[in-house]
């Protein structure tokens, strides 16, 4: 019994305790007063205690923190035990960090339990309890009670060493030669069926149906063994090689005791292993669920051996680990591009399968990589199809432990097209450069030379056995005597088990003793011939026939089977059988007409005289017999008696041809007794004494007849009938019915009542091959006679016909179509009649019952499909079942029904589609069923949870979940697993495990900070929906900071209130990360955040723009850290949403602004006032025109001239005045147009060199003070145009460097604020200009002029561009002199915006829009214009959204 810890409870008598709640879930809080004085609080926990998982041996320990004031405090107990031991309990507490600890060095098992840990004070208590598992390591031997008693008898020996079934080989007694190793039985009851026929074969066994005999006796016996122990025991995997190297098997069942222990046994020698994941042993036993998995590492040739795992003295699970080694090994392969690359293998021994990589990764069969296996599974090829240049690499061949590797290099097609694929190859390069064929055929031969040395072993083994016991007994050849022995029979039965198969001329002996099974005796050319069985015999016992005419004897003893002596040739003919036999004795017949005695003692079978061509025969039978006894029939008329003695079968006289009968039956016989009918008319006695069967006498044909029962008869004794018409008497003391019997002469005895049929006949179906009995009951002893279609029935040609009394029986003993038809029973004017219709149960041909069998595996939505030929049969009706229910047609199921055979499809099928698939065939006759099995593959299912918190600490959180419940029909491969940062919304994949292991250390985490955790479950078909954590989950304890300093208002708007702080002056030694700011508004209670946590504010200043205009908010700052917020600051002062007052003033104006003619005037002011001011427009220190718009705004006011003029150009003033003050600004606008030329230029030399140029001023100079002018000069020599005076405001230029000989040109450009002028073209100075001019004798010559009007060569197109696109806009000009071109949007000239790129070269007039807006849709319009008229076009802009 455990010491249970007294805790004592802090209420007083009498006192009650109010149940509070804790903040952290799990703790108990009980308050022992109603309310608390203020300042004081309750216990509770901050951080609780953490439920532990460990490995014995190690340090485990417990932490918590706990608050109240006063201080409380703690106790820690366990469940079922005492913490008083200070060396296994040690409770601490550190006053820095405020943490109590509960401390077990060295943790053993028996401290696995429920601990709980009070905290008190006077104002109440916290309890929260936790949970310590540990894990035991290896064997403990005071686990096993038998263990603990064989300690107790200091059987030290023993304790320490226990042994397996399985001997070790350095303990293994001699073989005998020819025995079979113990590992074969205990691989065959692990094994699947599919593996027997190679495991007997590499055992050397060839008997198959001894070997499966004994087997299902086995493992009957371990199964009643292994019951008392486990249930459930299923889906054995055998030992394997696992992608990371070590090697696995695994079962499942239920302990029904927890407290089993479980062993591992290799080559029978105990092995040691650990149950924690991670640890340095080298072999480990994990459990997971229901299944136990048993693991190796760091895996070495020495490793292979024979494992087993038992649960007590009790065998489990038992299989063979083989090593395998490389005779040929894969060699390196270059290959060019787009052609197979082949690497080869031979191994040692056979493997259907070996793990192939490729670049590190696992290689299966797919459209990518071929994967193929010899028939003798020895030669292992992989064939890289389709080789590239990226598939290059190291690719390798792992069988165990055992790997070879080797380069891939792939090579590229250089005569490839450029740019383009070469065409795919069809040939292989590679291969390992030897006769790999050759190599495995003498691995093969070597083996089976192995293989075939076992089974002559074996086989001599047997035959030195038959010896032995043919020499044992060597004088029972003529008689199978009736004792009990056991040696010959038991000693077969250990060899073979079956009998010697019997040729034409030689035949060993049978067999004798207690015999389960079936002995005969062989027959042998020299005449003699062995026993026959004897003895207990469960089978059957038949003499041999020898050629000489003499046989052994055919059983004896007790024998449940069939002794029968063996014919000879010479007449002579052994005894068959004596003593005590539940089997059939029979006499065996001679030549020379005298039989053996043909049984003899308490037979429980048939025991028959032998008939013999001299009319002889043996006694049939004797002593206490269950069977039948009868005598034989003899040619001289002599018969053997048929049976004496008590009976419990039936005892008959033989029939003789001398008429001499002997007597049939007599004693207490519970079966039938009869006389013999003898041809001389005597007969024998048919019964005496106290029968419990039925005694009739028998009929002679002198009239005579015997007696027909005496004494005391349970059945019923009827007289015989005589030819001469009397009838025998019948019968003394009777308990049932006397009836008279039928004579020839026509009186007929008293019946009790007229004839009447009882039971007629009815229609019958046979089965071909089949016996089938039909029977007609009378009320009487009456004669009747059997029809078939008309034609009278008699027995012979395989039909029996019977009477019995009353009751009349056909029997037709082997049905054929032939006896099919109306049969009709007539007695007297009585009848009836029936049908029998013979016909054949429905049958499945073996290879297609095989091909059915295989189960079909389909992915989910897609169709499975079975199909199962048949014989075209009538009356066949076929029915598809799906685990037990039938299916229809109609939805997802088509089945489709042919005369030789039946399709199922499955469309669309579902993971829940799963399960056993069968078709029935059925006729009147009977009923087929096949079975067959669907497996439909998917996504596993998601990991079972909850997910379980291991270990939580400042570097590390552990996690751990169990394996899905549907791993989708094939096994889970390995689990990936995602974190989430609590405040993030980015999951992150941080690796993934094992299928084995279901559980995962994440060491990337940061104290304080809160994760969330997801895992998936994959297998070939995907992934798994996700399991993830109820909580997020902590790294380490939560260290809050303190609050700051009070939060100071540095300015406010009626939109922002700007803020700032200082930082705490207590971090708690946990760095800041950032800070929380809340708001309250004024009369309310509730205190807004206006940023979340996970958005911490770094600075130590904000504006919040979260207000309304006019309302009074007051402000406080929480810091954040790792663990979250902290403590708030004091709150601000009260802040008011609004502007202070100001003066106006203008932010950033412009002064002066130009303006086309026609174009739209618009002048932007922003500003800035509290409270807003009055705006006023000035026009030169006017009034504005009532037709120049004002548009105000907050912040801003606009004047807007909706077409200009020139003389709109003025100074306009902007006015902005409020309660503060008053501002005042000036925008001088200039609305102007290209200027006119100026007037005609002259020409004019003032010194040698130098020209004096002057025109005539353009019209515009007045009215535009910023024009001016632009002279342009060109020689002949240079022929160019160049600038050679820019902004001149005279109408004068003097022209130096003029040279002689050389013609001069100038020409004069006005210019404004819109561009230039048409030049003016001054006459030509130079050389030719004091020629005389040519008379042109009175001809006048016409001049030829270029001006015309303007005219649209290209036309404007239609655009839909996308809003936020940028568009060009193209039209084509022509005109002399140049027209001026205007571009209108809207009737609105557009010229001069900014937001418009506008040119005009050589006539081609473009616009072009960066960026399209809503409002740059509408009608557009060139407008092209010259002193000789006008010319336009127009097109429309639709703008998309």
């Amino acid at each position: 019994m455990f010491k249970r810890t007294k805790v004592t409870d802090g209420t007083a008598t009498g006192q009650v305790g109010f149940r509070k709640k804790s903040k952290v879930p799990g703790v108990m809080i009980t308050q022992y007063i109603e309310k608390l004085p203020e300042g004081k609080s309750h216990p509770d926990f901050t951080r609780k205690p953490i439920a532990l998982t460990i490995q014995e041996g190690k340090f485990a320990f417990f932490k918590a923190i706990v608050t109240g004031d006063p201080k409380p405090t703690v106790v820690w107990s366990r469940n079922n035990g005492d913490v008083s031991d200070p060396a296994r309990y040690q409770s601490k507490y550190d006053p820095n960090s405020n943490e109590h600890t509960f401390e077990m060095p060295h943790v053993k098992p028996d401290q696995a339990d429920t601990y709980k840990c009070f905290a008190k004070n006077e104002y109440g208590q916290a309890m929260v309890t936790v949970v310590l598992n540990v894990i035991e390591v290896g064997f403990k031997m005071t686990k096993a009670p038998q263990q603990q008693a064989e300690v107790a008898n200091c059987n030290f020996k023993k304790v320490l060493k226990r042994r397996s079934k399985v001997v070790p080989k350095a303990e293994e007694p001699e073989k005998k030669e020819g025995e079979i190793d113990p590992k074969f039985w205990e691989l065959l009851m692990s094994a699947d069926k599919k593996d027997y026929e190679r495991i007997c074969a590499e055992f050397g066994v060839t008997d198959f149906r001894w070997m499966l005999k004994k087997l299902n006796e086995m493992k009957r016996e371990r199964e009643e063994e292994q019951a008392e122990f486990v249930k459930n025991l299923s889906d054995l995997k055998p030992i394997h090689i696992n992608a990371d190297g070590t090697a696995s098997f695994e079962l499942e069942f239920d302990l029904l005791d927890p407290s089993s222990s479980i062993y591992l046994y290799k080559d029978g020698e105990m092995i040691p292993y650990t149950k924690e994941l991670g640890d340095k042993m080298k072999h480990c036993l994990r459990k997971v669920g229901r299944k136990y998995i048993f693991s190796m590492r760091d895996l070495m040739p020495e490793d292979a051996g024979f494992y087993q795992l038992d649960v007590e003295d009790v065998n489990m699970f038992s299989t063979d680990f083989k090593m395998v080694d490389f005779l040929v090994k894969i060699q390196e392969v270059k290959a060019m591009e787009r052609e197979d690359a082949v690497f080869e293998c031979v191994i040692s021994a056979p493997l259907s399968k070996l793990m192939w990589f490729g670049k590190n990764m696992p290689l299966e069969q797919g459209d990518k990589y071929d994967i193929e296996v010899s028939e003798d599974k020895l030669i292992h090829r992989l064939v890289v199809k389709d080789c590239m240049v990226v598939d290059k690499g190291i690719y390798a061949a792992c069988a165990g432990i055992k790997s070879c590797n080797a380069w891939l290099v792939v090579e590229a097609d250089k005569g490839a097209p450029k740019g383009k694929k070469s065409a795919r190859k069809t040939t292989r390069a590679g291969g390992s450069g030897t006769d790999l064929q050759k190599v495995a055929q003498e691995q093969q031969q070597k083996l089976d030379k192995e293989r075939e040395e076992r089974k002559e072993k074996i086989k001599a083994a047997r035959e030195a056995a038959a010896e032995a016991a043919a020499a044992e007994e060597p004088e029972k050849t003529a008689d199978s005597g009736a004792g009990k022995d056991k040696g010959a029979a038991v000693e077969v039965e250990r060899i073979d088990k079956t009998s010697v198969a019997a040729t034409t001329t030689v035949a060993g002996d049978s067999g004798s003793g207690h015999s389960a099974g079936k002995a005969s005796g062989g027959a042998k050319q020299d005449g003699s011939h062995a026993d026959a069985g004897g003895g207990h015999s469960a089978g059957k016992a038949s003499g041999g026939a020898r050629k000489d005419g003499s046989i052994a004897d055919a059983g004896g003893g007790h024998s449940a089977g069939k002794a029968s002596g063996g014919a000879k040739q010479d007449g002579s003919h052994a005894d068959a059988g004596g003593g005590h036999s539940a089997g059939k004795a029979s006499g065996g017949a001679k030549q020379d007409g005298s039989p053996a005695d043909a049984g003899g003692g308490h037979s429980a079978g048939k025991a028959s005289g032998g008939a013999k061509q001299d009319g002889s025969h043996a006694d049939a039978g004797g002593g206490h017999s269950a069977g039948k006894a009868s005598g034989g029939a003899k040619q001289d008329g002599s018969h053997a008696d048929a049976g004496g003695g008590h009976s419990a079968g039936k005892a008959s006289g033989g029939a003789k041809q001398d008429g001499s009968h002997a007597d049939a039956g007599g004693g207490h016989s519970a079966g039938k007794a009869s006389g013999g009918a003898k041809q001389d008319g005597s007969h024998a006695d048919a019964g005496g004494g106290h029968s419990a069967g039925k005694a009739s006498g028998g009929a002679k044909q002198d009239g005579s007849h015997a007696d027909a029962g005496g004494g005391h008869s349970a059945g019923k004794a009827s007289g015989g009938a005589k030819q001469d018409g009397s009838p025998a008497d019948a019968g003394g003391h009777s308990a049932g019915k006397a009836s008279g019997g039928a004579k020839q002469d026509g009186s007929l005895a008293d019946a009790g009542g007229e004839p009447g049929i009882t039971s007629g006949l009815s229609d019958i179906l046979a089965t071909r091959g089949q016996p089938a009995e039909l029977t007609v009951k009378m009320n009487t002893d009456c004669d009747g006679a059997w029809f078939k279609d008309g034609e009278p029935l008699k027995s012979g040609g395989g039909i029996s016909i019977t009477k019995d009394a009353n009751i009349h029986k056909l029997t037709i003993h082997s049905c054929r179509d032939t006896d099919s038809g109306l049969l009709r029973f007539v007695s007297g004017d009585l009848s009836t009649e029936g049908r029998i219709t013979v016909g054949d149960v429905p049958e499945f041909d073996e290879d297609d019952l095989h091909k059915f069998s295989k189960p079909v595996i389909v992915r989910v939505g897609q169709n499975a499909a079975f199909k199962m030929p048949f014989q075209p049969q009538e009356s066949l009706t076929v029915s598809w079942f799906k685990d037990g229910t039938e299916l229809k047609d109609g939805g997802g199921v088509k089945i489709v029904r042919e005369p030789n055979h039946s399709r199922l499809l499955l469309r669309d099928c579902l993971r829940s589609d799963t399960g056993e698939i069968k078709i029935q065939l059925k006729n009147p006759f009977g009923a087929v069923e096949a079975t067959s099995q669907l497996i439909v593959l998917d996504r596993p299912g998601p990991p079972e949870g909850p997910v379980e918190t291991v270990e939580t600490t400042s570097s590390v959180i552990e996690i751990k979940w169990n394996p899905p419940k549907d791993d989708g029909g094939s096994a889970v491969t390995n689990y990936i697993i995602e974190r989430q940062e609590r405040g993030h919304s980015l999951w992150t994949k941080l690796g993934d495990v094992s299928a084995e292991k279901t559980s995962f250390r994440d060491r990337n985490v940061t104290h304080g900070k809160k994760y969330s955790y997801r895992i998936y479950a994959e297998n070939p078909q995907g992934l798994s929906d996700s399991l993830e954590t109820a909580d997020s989950i902590m790294a380490g304890i939560m260290i809050l900071s303190g609050p700051p300093g009070k939060p100071k208002v540095v300015s406010t708007s009626k939109t922002c209130i700007n803020l700032t702080w200082t930082p705490p002056e207590d971090d708690k030694g946990v760095p800041i990360i950032g800070y929380q700011v809340e708001k309250r508004k004024k009369d309310t209670n509730q205190w807004l955040a206006l940023n979340a946590i996970n958005e911490p504010i770094e600075d130590v200043n904000y504006a919040v723009k979260d207000v309304t205009e006019g309302a009074e908010y007051e402000f406080r700052v929480s810091a954040i850290n790792e663990s979250g917020a902290g403590d708030a600051s004091p709150p601000s002062a009260m802040a008011c949403a609004k502007n202070p007052n100001m003066r106006p003033c203008f932010k950033d104006p412009e002064d002066f602004l130009v303006v086309r003619a026609g174009n739209s005037v618009r002048v932007k002011i922003s500003y800035e006032a509290e409270p807003p001011p009055h705006i006023t427009w000035l026009k030169d220190d006017e009034p504005i025109a009532p037709w120049i718009n004002v548009i105000n705004t907050e912040g801003m006011s606009q004047l807007v001239i909706p077409s200009s003029k020139r003389s709109d150009s003025a100074i306009y003033t902007i006015k902005a005045k409020n309660s503060v003050g008053e501002a005042f600004f000036d925008v001088e606008v200039r609305v102007t147009d290209e200027p006119k030329c100026p007037g005609p230029v002259e020409l004019e030399q003032t010194v040698y060199g130098k020209v004096a140029v002057s025109w005539v001023p353009s019209p515009d100079q007045e009215l535009d003070d910023r024009l001016y002018y632009v002279v342009s000069q060109h020689d002949s020599n240079t022929r160019m145009w160049k600038t050679v005076a820019d902004r001149l405001f005279a109408n004068t230029y003097t022209a130096h460097n003029i040279l002689p000989g050389i013609e001069y040109h100038f020409r004069v450009y006005a210019k404004n604020d819109m561009g230039l002028s048409d030049p003016s073209q001054s006459p030509t100075w130079g050389a030719n200009s004091n020629r005389v001019p040519i008379s042109s004798n009175g001809v006048s010559s016409m001049e030829i002029s270029f001006e015309r009007p303007p005219s649209i060569l290209v036309p404007l197109k239609v655009h839909t561009p996308p809003k936020g696109y940028q568009l060009y806009m193209t039209c084509a000009v022509r005109g002399c002199p140049t027209p001026n071109v205007s571009w209108y949007l809207n009737n609105t000239c557009i010229n001069s915006d900014k937001n418009y790129y506008i040119t005009n070269s050589c006539g081609v007039c473009s616009m072009y829009i960066l960026r399209v807006r809503e409002n740059d849709g509408g009608e557009y319009r060139v407008v092209a214009v010259n002193s000789l008229g006008k010319a336009e076009c127009s097109t429309k802009l639709t703008v998309r959204d």
